[in-house]
């Protein structure tokens, strides 16, 4: 068994390793699309934007099998049992080559009443988006088993190498885009490119398998009901998390194509920005799923608490020093980013939706701690009451005000998915040690004292309807050294504030 030290060590590690990732991503993702909607009309990034989303749903809707793979893997390592290992991920291995099958069908379906879907789509896009869907919906459906390669890696908390594998997949996409772009392809080009750089990076998990894990045995052979049995009872309540997630972020873009579709580039645009938030949350927290897994293994429910606790503040804490600049500086963040024109129409869209995510990210470090313990079953119904809430919300926005009210279905969501995990999940979660009194206190009303001033600084822009410009910098200048001063002496906890000064004295 790993020492404290040793847990603590690997988890940072890890969770390094996916900054790296996420970086990496980030790069790729804030670069792109500044290009793009500079040589793509409206017309035609919105339409790339609605074909992109619908071609992923494909690559991230595995049913939960690549979590539980890697929750399974990360256990039977503790234990030392290789032949439960092998055997887990043999058979994922078998269930996601079916679930590649019936994707396949589904991206032809798709691609075929495509501009059925959505009908606004302008005729001179049709060709090209149908066989961009089918080359990318396809491609990403074919990488549904590769996830298992990935999954082994993560279990056995060596993040560093898919981590890796994505970084050069990111890449090679984007540099084969806009080469595409640059050479004036076409939309069915652009879908080519994304699928390229889709099996290039297939081939390279295969290396990465064969030449980093040789010792773990993934055959078709190993594959048995006892295992499915397993993988299917850990995966169905996270493929239910999987569909609700889809309700509420997947199917936004969607929404809007069908309903408001001149508008769709505008909240691709937003969503961006948005996403990266979450992306990084994603990024971070996951480290802490397979620690969370050996603390269960261990039985150790009382440190469960404690990184439940100091998890979700500083979660918290990430979450709203990335999310007030977009808040407070949004319109001057989009002006430069894509240029004025896509700022006017996104930047009230990009607003909402990120306050939404910090809501419903805040409990990110629970939901994650869950997925280690293999306790998801018990708290199904958050992520399914969100899911919902926010697609009849949204629809029903979209209805009426057309893409702003995606946005605000997806905040509205986001309230009933807090309410649920703090006053229905958290009292029926008895493996954690912890007082929801003091995760309140402790996780969350610490983080939000921190940022109080950028508060009342919103406020004050809201009754004023002004801008951030000339005088209005120096209240910003105010309120950021106020928080600077609050999140020293109030977010951080004493222990940490002097551990922090003997490390930056010692790095000095």
């Amino acid at each position: 068994m790993q020492p404290t030290q040793s847990l603590k060590q690997t988890v940072f590690k890890n969770a390094s390793a996916n900054l790296v990732r996420l970086a990496a991503s980030g790069i790729v993702a804030l670069l792109l699309p500044p290009f793009l909607v500079r040589k793509l009309s409206v017309e035609a990034y919105g339409t790339w934007a609605l074909v992109l989303q619908v071609a992923l749903y494909f690559g991230f809707v595995d049913f939960g099998i690549q979590t539980a793979v890697a929750r399974f893997v990360a256990h039977a390592d503790e234990l030392n049992d290789p032949e439960q290992r092998d055997g887990i991920a043999s058979t994922a291995l078998l269930c996601l080559i079916l679930a590649s099958a019936l994707g396949l069908f589904v991206v032809g379906f798709i691609s075929w009443q495509l501009p059925h879907l959505f009908k606004a789509m302008p005729a001179s896009l049709h060709w090209d988006a149908k066989i961009a869907m089918l080359l990318m919906g396809g491609s990403f459906a074919l990488g549904l088993p590769v996830s298992v390669i990935h999954a082994v890696f993560i279990g056995q908390q060596r993040n560093i190498i898919p981590v890796s594998i994505v970084i050069g997949h990111k890449f090679a996409m984007a540099a084969l885009i806009i080469v595409v772009v640059l050479r004036q392809s076409g939309m069915a080009a652009m879908g080519a490119a994304v699928a390229l750089a889709n099996l290039l990076s297939y081939g390279a998990s295969y290396l990465a398998w064969r030449t980093w894990a040789p010792n773990v045995r993934i055959r078709l052979a190993l594959a048995s009901k006892i295992y499915a049995k397993k993988i299917s009872g850990y995966s169905f309540t996270l493929g239910v998390w999987s569909l609700a997630m889809l309700m509420i972020s997947g199917l936004d873009l969607s929404i809007v194509g069908v309903y408001d579709y001149p508008a769709s580039a505008y909240y691709a645009v937003a969503a961006v920005l948005t996403n990266f938030v979450v992306l990084t949350q994603n990024s971070i927290f996951a480290a802490i799923l397979p620690a969370s897994a050996v603390l269960n293994a261990r039985g150790d429910s009382r440190r469960l608490g404690v990184l439940l606790v100091s998890s979700t503040r500083y979660g918290l804490l990430i979450l709203l020093g990335m999310s007030l600049p977009l808040i407070l500086l949004g319109r001057f963040i989009l002006g430069v980013w894509v240029g004025k024109a896509y700022a006017v129409h996104s930047t009230l869209i990009m607003q909402v939706l990120v306050v939404a995510n910090v809501v419903r990210l805040s409990f990110l470090p629970y939901a994650t701690l869950l997925l280690g313990m293999g306790e998801q079953r018990k708290v199904i119904l958050s992520p399914l009451a969100e899911g919902v809430t926010n697609l009849l919300a949204s629809v029903f926005g979209a209805y009426l005000l057309g893409a702003i009210g995606v946005a605000i279905g997806t905040l509205i969501g986001s309230f009933v998915g807090v309410g649920f995990n703090l006053f229905y999940n958290l009292p029926r979660t008895s493996a954690i040690v912890i007082d929801r009194a003091s995760l309140m206190k402790e996780g969350l009303v610490r983080p939000l004292v921190c940022v109080v001033p950028f508060v009342l600084l919103l406020l004050w822009q809201a009754a004023t309807r002004h801008m951030l410009n000339g005088i209005e910098f120096l209240f910003l200048g105010i309120a950021f050294i106020t928080s600077g001063f609050l999140f020293w002496s109030y977010g951080l906890l004493g222990s940490e504030r002097r551990k922090l000064l003997d490390n930056l004295l010692g790095a000095s």
